[in-house]
């Protein structure tokens, strides 16, 4: 058995109900159990690929006590990728998509990896007391191991505030994002300020190009840049094809270099191509890695998601991050002060701890600019969905969902073209 093969237990996962059940009882010290209106329900359609996220009502046998009345259980799976893979037609879309079981078979080594970072990242920011780095309360967790392959898990006990949604077209306000920008500065903080056998969980800043090589596929590039064409050309409006063909056609060039095997291999040396230390980097900072609620405009509870933590270049996270929680007008508008906000937030962590900043303000922008272009690969095709998805909603808000999607794709493109140039007469070693 492995990750990609379904099961009988929870999401057609490996982990199963008792498996859940004890851990939760040995956590909260409790004789209840598990009612027999006990439900299960996937929250994580469209929110990763490396994990199935469960959301548990466990109908306890017992109301004596203050028992949680929800769970979220992520389980480490590999079903996750496989549907995405189908959804974004990576394949032959009018067959059945055979997935190749080398790829599968590295990607599920990768996963365990990952998934045990992710367990020492929750202990490690539990333990710490420089910073209140806002995370879901833990109830137990698993990780892999010789004697168990197949079931690992983090079990979460919910915010009690209700948890909305954010889709990645989706905008957050200006002033929420200058405090996700400052908590995650702070995370980083702590790889200038903790000794350094405490970070030791932390991976090699390679792993970004580890999973975009996943996508590189010929047949999957093909499929991703017909999409690409078709939310920017498709349509009625023949003057979309004057619009944006050429430079839609661009981006294709970009992406097939970028993709290429000798660009993949200088993602891990950015920081060392911009000339500054490798500093703690949360790995996949957007905003299905948030907990958040509507108030009415998102707002930030905690972060999750910690499995790709390594130290690497900041522009990883930055870049992932304003792509995907700010409207293109406020992205280019406000860059620089986030940008400072980050980068002032280190320098006087560090420097409190008897440290130097590991890169200066300069050096932080363009690890920003060299590194847009690449991270663009994993938003952009991820916003266009909901271009068509729109059209399964009701009629008042099917525009406004295409209108924000598009709007974004639309940014995206443009920067994606500036930046490259930029990178191009900045950082030829890069493309070398």
């Amino acid at each position: 058995m492995s990750l990609h093969e379904e099961s009988s237990g929870l999401l057609r996962t490996h982990v199963n109900w008792e498996d859940i059940e004890n851990e939760v009882r040995l956590s909260l010290a409790t004789e209840a159990r598990f009612g027999e209106n006990k439900n299960v329900e996937n929250i994580g359609n469209m929110k990763g690929f490396m994990s199935r996220i469960a959301l548990i009502e466990p109908d306890w046998t017992s109301e004596s006590q203050n028992l949680p009345k929800k769970l979220i259980v992520k389980i480490a799976s590999q079903l996750s990728f496989i549907e995405l893979a189908k959804l974004m037609n990576f394949g032959n879309s009018s067959e059945k998509i055979e997935m190749d079981s080398e790829k599968l078979a590295k990607m599920e080594f990768v996963i365990r990896i990952l998934h045990n970072r992710e367990c020492d990242v929750y202990e490690m920011l539990q333990r710490q007391k420089f910073f209140q780095i806002p995370i879901p309360w833990i109830l137990g967790s698993r990780k892999f191991s010789a004697e168990n392959p197949l079931k690992a898990y983090i079990i979460f006990e919910p915010n009690a505030q209700k948890i909305e949604n954010i889709n990645s077209f989706e905008n957050f306000e200006l002033a929420e994002v200058e405090k996700i920008v400052k908590t995650i500065a702070e995370f980083s903080s702590l790889g200038e300020i903790l000794p350094k056998d405490q970070l030791d969980f932390a991976g090699d800043s390679d792993l970004l190009a580890h999973i975009m090589a996943e996508f590189s596929e010929p047949k999957m590039q093909e499929n991703c840049f017909a999409q690409i064409r078709g939310a920017f050309l498709g349509g009625s409006d023949d003057g979309n094809a004057q619009k944006y063909g050429e430079k839609v056609e661009k981006l294709i060039e970009i992406y097939r270099l970028l993709l290429s095997p000798k660009i993949l291999a200088n993602i891990g040396r950015a920081a060392e191509i911009v000339g500054h230390r490798t500093s703690l980097i949360h790995g996949d900072l957007w905003s299905s890695n948030f907990l958040c609620r509507k108030n009415p405009h998102p707002e930030m509870l905690a972060i999750i998601d910690w499995q790709t933590v390594a130290f690497g270049a900041p522009g990883q996270d930055l870049a992932r991050l304003f792509m995907n929680v700010l409207s293109t007008e406020n992205r280019r508008a406000h860059l620089e002060h986030l940008l400072g906000i980050y980068f002032q937030t280190i320098a006087e962590n560090a420097e409190n701890s008897g440290n130097l900043a590991p890169f200066t303000l300069e050096q932080l922008k363009k690890s920003y600019q060299l590194l847009f272009p690449t991270i663009s690969i994993l938003v952009l095709p991820g916003i266009i969905p909901f271009l068509e998805m729109a059209s399964g909603i009701q009629e008042e808000q099917k525009m406004y969902v295409r209108k924000l999607a598009f709007e974004k794709i639309c940014g995206l493109l443009d920067d994606v073209l500036k930046a490259h140039e930029e990178n191009l007469k900045d950082f030829p070693q890069f493309f070398e």
